[in-house]
């Protein structure tokens, strides 16, 4: 009788052991199904960006111009599929932009992945001292995504006109040499240029823009003295590129024969 006691104790220590064991695994695998991982972050499958976001050097009256592009991410456009061909759906990412106090122009309106659409953005009279605030959407395939710009306007430099025409002589300058030099670029005094300035305040280096319909050309020059009189011209095609593709020099501005000759692109625009 005492050893059937004592094998009952032992069965019932071991038992309780056992219990003791498994319990924390029991108790594991009751909160498996609640558990969530929240490190996980989907991947955004259509993205806006535009360039700059912000232009601190403004002035009522002149354009600015800010670069977009769209990019799919992960989604596959949509397809067509006729009986012999599956052609990319043609649909393309709607651009569209809005502000207070400001006209602006968006073109292209829609763009695929790869090219460039504009915003074009005119503060208006009376705004210097203030912040204008452009909301930039691109819509496409049922995915929609925003963001905002921003200029700070300040006052207009005296001289506006007297810069205005000194860009123009050596915008003049750069391109009648590039229509000789490469004429596989078509471009010409004999297309129609609109002019803008850009960071109107600075001192020393004066900056300009110039747009025909299918060219940015960026113009920027030393007004320091005449033994450092460069200036500098870049290239972009408006709606395929978001980065100059060319640019150029010229060793001073003063020089009797001037010497123009071409350097690396610049790394971006100006604005």
């Amino acid at each position: 009788m005492k050893i059937s006691k004592k094998i009952f104790r032992l069965v019932c220590l071991s038992f309780l052991s056992g219990l003791l064991l498994i319990t924390p695994l029991l108790g594991g695998c009751a909160e498996t199904p609640d558990t969530t991982n929240t490190d996980q972050i989907k991947p955004m499958p259509f993205a806006l960006n535009v360039w700059p976001l912000h232009m601190d050097d403004a002035i009522e009256g002149s354009n600015y111009v800010f670069l977009v592009t769209v990019d799919y991410g992960t989604v596959e456009p949509k397809t067509t599929t006729t009986e012999t061909t599956q052609t990319i759906d043609p649909n393309l990412a709607r651009i569209s932009a809005t502000a207070e106090n400001a006209y602006i122009s968006v073109g292209p309106k829609g763009i695929s992945e790869g090219y460039v659409a504009e915003v074009v953005v005119v503060p208006d009279e009376g705004t210097a001292g203030s912040i204008i605030r452009v909301r930039v959407k691109a819509e496409w395939q049922g995915y929609t995504d925003t963001e905002t710009v921003t200029l700070n306007i300040q006052q207009k430099p005296e001289a506006l006109e007297e810069l205005t025409s000194e860009a123009i002589t050596i915008r003049n300058m750069f391109i009648s040499w590039v229509a000789v030099n490469n004429p596989e670029l078509g471009i010409s005094l004999d297309e129609s240029w609109y002019g803008t300035v850009v960071y109107p305040n600075t001192v020393v280096i004066k900056y300009f823009l110039f747009f025909s319909e299918k060219w940015e050309v960026g113009i920027r020059w030393n007004t320091s003295t005449s033994s450092v009189d460069w200036a500098q011209m870049y290239i972009r095609l408006r709606t395929a590129q978001f980065t100059p593709s060319m640019s150029f020099e010229i060793d001073s501005l003063s020089a009797t024969n001037k010497n123009i000759y071409e350097i690396s692109p610049h790394s971006m625009v100006w604005r």
